[in-house]
């Protein structure tokens, strides 16, 4: 599983395409994804050109104004092997889109209307339904490791540009706080450390592992964020991005290591003393989550690039 929900559309009235994918953008992004734009095709000439196996749902106008139907279409993306889930809408109806596919024997179709409310209903329906095939817990663990992992460099290249920029002019206390912050934790690593920091290598520091590891990252990620008085770092303050991101920390870590136990129908993770149920508004505000900690953080390493 991938943070990213990835449509291929087939749509020749652009308003059409427009007010639908409104419609599909805030399903996707209930869910916790990040909505790409999707591909828009008008007519059915480039399907050599598209890597269907890319995309997680394919949407289509039934009747093209070239003449194609969508039937003629899926034969062609069904031949290729791809067996991704389709929604096809008509003008004419959910049952005129039924009937014309009936003498086609293809599966993972689904039919609606070209009015948005059964367009959206059906199509959330198929969504959640795509969603759910590959949420399982194996498919999570390796989303939010990869994901977390981008937010760690993320991290790294905010902390990196502040002290190499000077940013705001906060690279001496941030200096500080940081040699402060990791002086408790490299016990193990006392001789390097010393040297480090008698010879000021803070660059030394912030690329050791296990002298600055996530944690302190995160410390000081939220010592930069109070250090700048900004709009983009507003929301942040006062521990708030400290207090989130730990929080989903602890979720990833307990991610990797639960047991999978079934009790009264319902699945939950279990670690030692720790337990919680794995819902489908568990694996939602986990990407809610990691979708808006991204988003924070690139919006503040652009930020610090720009000053």
């Amino acid at each position: 599983m991938k943070l990213e929900y990835k449509i291929l559309w087939f749509e020749d009235i652009e308003a059409s395409f427009n007010a639908k994918k409104r419609l599909v953008k805030r399903v996707v992004e209930g869910l916790g994804f990040v909505f790409p734009e999707p591909r828009n095709e008008v007519n059915a000439e480039n399907l050599d050109t598209i890597d269907f196996p890319s995309y997680d749902l394919i949407i289509a106008d039934f009747n093209l104004a070239n003449g194609e139907k969508g039937s003629d279409i899926l034969n062609t993306i069904r031949e290729k092997g791809i067996y991704t889930e389709v929604v096809f809408y008509s003008s004419q109806g959910e049952d005129y889109v039924r009937n014309e596919l009936r003498n086609f024997h293809i599966d993972g179709v689904y039919c609606a209307d070209r009015a948005n409310e059964d367009f959206i209903d059906k199509v959330e329906k198929v969504i959640h339904t795509t969603v759910k095939k590959v949420q399982d817990l194996n498919n999570m663990r390796g989303l939010i490791m990869a994901e977390t992992s981008d937010i760690d460099n993320s991290m790294f290249a905010i902390i990196a540009t502040v002290l190499e920029q000077d940013s705001f002019g906060i690279k001496e206390s941030l200096t500080a706080a940081i040699f402060a912050n990791v002086q408790s934790k490299v016990n193990s690593k006392k001789d390097d450390f010393d040297k480090y920091q008698k010879n000021g290598r803070i660059d030394k520091v912030i690329k050791d592992n296990l002298m600055f590891d996530t944690s302190q990252k995160i410390l000081a990620i939220q010592f930069i964020i109070d250090s700048i008085d900004h709009e983009i770092t507003k929301p942040h303050k006062g521990n708030k991005f400290s207090e989130s991101y730990t929080e989903l920390k602890q979720k990833r870590d307990l991610l990797a290591h639960v047991i999978e136990v079934y009790e009264e129908g319902k699945m939950k993770l279990k670690s030692g003393n720790r337990e919680l149920e794995f819902t489908d508004e568990f694996c939602i505000d986990i990407r809610i989550r990691v979708k808006q900690h991204g988003n924070s953080l690139t919006e503040i390493l652009n930020l610090i690039t720009a000053k």
